[in-house]
């Protein structure tokens, strides 16, 4: 009876390691600029939708399928519980059979003998209930319990990643399109620069480079749209994946109210750990696995033990077979005999019965032929290939085994928060330095621009003031998004994680 439990497939190191990856390949992409030409756009348009972060995360929730997985693990987990109640109940069993027997055979009321056709019943209750083996059914059913519990925080700890993950999902989506919004506005004002530079190189009043240099600088920001707008798709394919629901280009979501000022995260390490340690469902369904499998040590170590029972059996059976000889009539007839009386010869008359040849009814029968057997068993394992034993000695390797996993899992644990907690401070150096990069390039660009409309300045140094100011502005843009994921992942350790 023994359950051999599936160890948690996923630790927070793992989690932390695959966001971490997720962030640098998305930042990796935006940098090179590749795939300029949009395939998507190509493909299955669909319906436009708009779906808040609570609405991912809830199809997330009901689709994926590796939290269903989980979910249905839950459920068998449940139905075994309860299953395994069932073995400290009382057991009973019925029979019934009618046949028709032909021939030879032997009338099982009379145990003689016969040659004819006749109808047979029989019924039968029997059942038993286990009084002692050693706690063996107790432990297991304990067993179970802690089980499906485990099963419950698996789940659920399924469940907590797979938020997290839409939530990187999510705020991808938005980085990206609050960097094409940024960066169409961008194109739209050097357009309009362009524009009116043409009308002055149709003049004469400025020099050819100054107009060349202008479009370059346009050029340079239509192909940032191209860029994102291919990394904004495929940030919406991978939301579409994760929530399990068909790819739409014109799928959009819900902003966020966002305050941009950068504040630094109000936790230190230890606390985020304690806390984590309190809240984080893998830990908790760690302590319960390693409970579980402690009571099935106990619970195969009773199976050796006698197993007293207490047994009972009721039967009766029934047949045509069965009849009875009732006394009709007396009547008296000589019998050959005579009486000697005063000399004379007397005959002698006896009684004589005349009998008849009824069924008995089948109520009757039931009752004559009832049979009854109440009593106790002890049951003493002796040798029965090892079974047991084998049992017992794989129960303890797995209580071995969810120790040790317990023991990694709080390790992943802390090496988790630490690296989240190291990520969200350099993350929060980022986004401060560039808020102020590009507080201080907004203003240089705005200097420039005067100088420039006044032809004080060279269009190859005004390009330059636009260049950077833009390229801190995207910037910005990144770095308070993966500030903003870091403090998420930071709030899910400590079960504070809200919208």
């Amino acid at each position: 009876m023994t359950m051999q439990r599936r160890t948690l497939p996923i630790t927070a190191a793992f989690f932390l390691l695959f966001l971490y990856h997720s962030v640098t390949a998305q930042n990796a992409a935006r940098s090179t600029g590749a795939n300029a030409d949009s395939l998507t756009l190509q493909v299955s348009s669909g319906p436009a939708a708009l779906y808040s972060v609570q609405q991912c995360i809830d199809s997330a929730l009901k689709n994926n399928p590796n939290v269903k997985t989980f979910e249905f693990t839950e459920r068998t987990a449940k139905a075994n519980y309860i299953g395994q109640i069932g073995t400290m109940l009382p057991t009973l069993y019925g029979t019934a059979n009618y046949l028709n027997n032909g021939g030879k055979s032997i009338n099982n009321f009379t145990n003689q003998y016969v040659t004819e056709n006749y109808n047979q019943g029989t019924g039968q209750l029997y059942g038993g209930l286990v009084l002692w083996n050693g706690f063996s059914i107790h432990n297991f059913i304990r067993q179970y319990a802690l089980a499906y519990q485990a099963d419950k925080k698996d789940w659920q700890y399924q469940k907590d990643l797979m938020t997290i993950n839409i939530i990187l999902d999510y705020l991808s989506v938005l980085s990206t399109e609050e960097q094409l919004n940024l960066a169409i506005v961008q194109a739209a004002d050097q357009r309009h620069r362009v524009e009116l530079m043409q009308i002055q190189d149709s003049l004469g009043a400025i020099a050819p480079t100054d107009f060349t240099d202008a479009k370059g600088l346009l050029n340079s920001n239509e192909l940032t749209i191209v860029t994102t707008k291919n990394q904004l798709e495929t940030n919406k394919l991978k939301l579409a994946v994760d929530m399990n629901i068909p790819y739409s280009p014109n799928m959009d979501v819900v902003p966020l109210n966002i305050d941009p000022t950068p504040v630094v995260y109000n936790a230190s390490v230890d606390q985020i750990y304690q806390n984590a340690v309190h809240n984080i469902a893998a830990i908790q369904a760690a302590e319960l696995h390693v409970a579980s499998a402690a009571k099935s040590v106990q619970a195969n170590r009773g199976n050796m033990a006698p197993t007293l029972s207490f047994q009972y059996y009721l039967t009766t059976n029934y047949s045509t077979a069965a009849t009875t000889n009732p006394l009709l009539s007396t009547s008296y007839a000589q019998d050959g005999s005579y009486v000697t009386v005063n000399g004379s010869q007397i005959p002698v008359f006896a009684p004589e019965g005349t009998y008849g040849n009824v069924k008995i009814p089948f109520n009757t029968q039931f009752k004559n032929n009832f049979f009854t057997q109440v009593g106790l068993n002890l049951s003493i394992p002796i040798l029965n290939r090892l079974t047991y034993r084998t049992a017992y000695n794989n129960s303890k390797i797995l209580l071995d085994q969810a120790i040790f996993n317990q023991k990694t899992i709080n390790a992943s644990l802390r090496q988790a928060v630490e690296s989240a907690y190291v990520t969200m401070m350099q993350a929060f150096r980022t986004y401060n330095v560039t808020w102020h990069e590009v507080q201080n390039y907004e203003e240089s660009f705005r200097g420039a621009r005067v100088k420039f409309d006044a032809g004080a300045l060279a269009s190859l140094n005004f390009v330059i003031y636009n260049t950077n100011k833009n390229n801190a502005e995207l910037a910005l843009i990144s770095a308070k998004y993966s500030y903003l994921l870091a403090t998420k992942v930071l709030d899910y350790y400590q079960g504070q994680l809200t919208w």
